[in-house]
């Protein structure tokens, strides 16, 4: 495909070759990621038809989460390799993965799926904010925010397109959306023929060595991901894992916390948007200084309110907590540019492994001292974060 230039840049710097190009990564992330959001409404009907366990159920969206710990490892091959390519193939391999789950005959085959469907989507979500920023230009943050909306808006079409699709078809049809998937991975493949490669320069160090390479050269950097991920962590990985089961406990009814969920949803989806783009004019440190400070204090508000202001709290919870993504990836290509697949796997591995373990241990804290209880120490865990912050000044 051949994008042409019909204008001079506009106020985003942007020409429309870039534009178009950053508006089909963004939509690509849309399209891929909605076919791994079919996982959780499908679960009752799986469970209906294999009749296996929640805790068998509960794997299930654990191996689609597994690959993350080998990020790292696709970042350092793709770095070596040509990124689009990944990035062009993932649509299609996750939607073949997630729609043959009708049509598998054993858990075994279920788990043989998930797992294939974690797969390709590491491979996308590794390489496809490098692949990006080739094409940004100026404009990181705000280019990352696209690609954040994008997966958010991902997570409350997916739902609704897989439960139509399964009351017209049912579970056994899903393989009739399997097209879809192919046609975006198609069109990527034409609209990127005309995009180069992005390569490692000739020369520089592989496999295990350049991980070791990026770690020691950035450790501060990873230093201070770290603390900023320990604050997301307690704070939107929990809230978005345990809202409707707080808010019942609360006394709140079913649809009450239904529509909570979806609330802190569209906050985050407008927070993504916000943080990516003002931070290419105040700063991705700054933007990630105030974020950090704000989501405690904004999970802390959410606790103790009860009435409107609650819901204010909520959309400033969802704002925030759930906002740093977009900035984070525009300051790892912008500080690992050598190797940025690489950093970029690395900081997925690292926000995986947090996630769960934050999860987990709100968890066992909800059952030992009650969800409320629970929250509490969560959004004090989520300030031990700041004091990492500072090491984001040093180079």
């Amino acid at each position: 495909m051949k994008f042409t230039k019909t204008g001079g840049p506009k106020k985003t710097g942007w020409s429309d070759t870039k534009k178009a190009k950053i508006f089909i990564i963004s939509g690509s992330h849309l399209f891929h990621d909605m076919y791994t959001s079919f996982l959780a409404p499908v679960l009752p009907l799986l469970i209906e038809k294999f009749a296996f366990s929640y805790a068998a159920a509960g794997f299930l969206s654990v191996l689609m989460r597994l690959p993350s710990l080998v990020s790292p490892a696709v970042g350092s091959w793709a770095d070596r390799r040509s990124l689009k390519y990944l990035v062009i193939a993932s649509p299609a391999l996750t939607a073949i993965a997630m729609c043959l789950m009708g049509n598998v005959s054993s858990y075994f085959g279920l788990a043989v799926l998930a797992a294939i469907a974690g797969i390709s989507s590491t491979c996308f979500h590794v390489p496809a904010p490098t692949l990006l920023k080739a094409v940004a230009g100026r404009r990181p943050g705000m280019a990352m925010s696209f690609f954040q909306v994008g997966g958010e808006l991902s997570r409350t079409i997916g739902p609704i397109v897989v439960l139509c699709a399964v009351s017209w078809w049912t579970l056994a049809g899903l393989y009739r959306l399997i097209p879809f998937g192919v046609g975006v991975s198609l069109f990527l493949h034409w609209a990127f023929q005309d995009l180069p490669a992005v390569h490692t320069p000739a020369g520089s160090s592989a496999g295990r060595s350049r991980i070791v390479e990026v770690l020691c050269h950035e450790r501060s950097l990873f230093l201070a991901l770290l603390g900023i991920l320990v604050c997301k962590s307690f704070s939107a990985s929990v809230v978005a894992a345990f809202l409707p089961v707080y808010l019942t406990a609360q006394g709140a009814s079913v649809w009450l916390a239904g529509s909570a969920l979806a609330l802190l949803q569209a906050a985050a989806i407008a927070g993504v948007f916000i943080t990516g783009t003002l931070s290419d004019k105040i700063g991705c440190k700054k933007m990630l200084l105030g974020l950090t400070i704000v989501t405690p204090v904004s999970m802390l508000l959410f606790i103790y309110s009860s009435g409107w202001l609650l819901i204010v709290a909520l959309v400033l919870l969802g704002l925030t907590a759930f906002s740093s993504t977009p900035v984070v990836l525009s300051l790892i290509q912008q500080r690992c540019s050598a190797y940025p697949s690489t950093a970029n796997g690395m900081y997925m591995m690292i926000s995986f492994t947090l996630g769960s373990l934050a999860v987990l241990l709100a968890g066992v804290l909800s059952d030992a001292i009650g969800i409320a209880g629970a929250f509490k120490i969560c959004a004090g865990c989520s300030l031990l974060g700041l004091p990492f912050l500072l090491l984001l000044n040093r180079n």
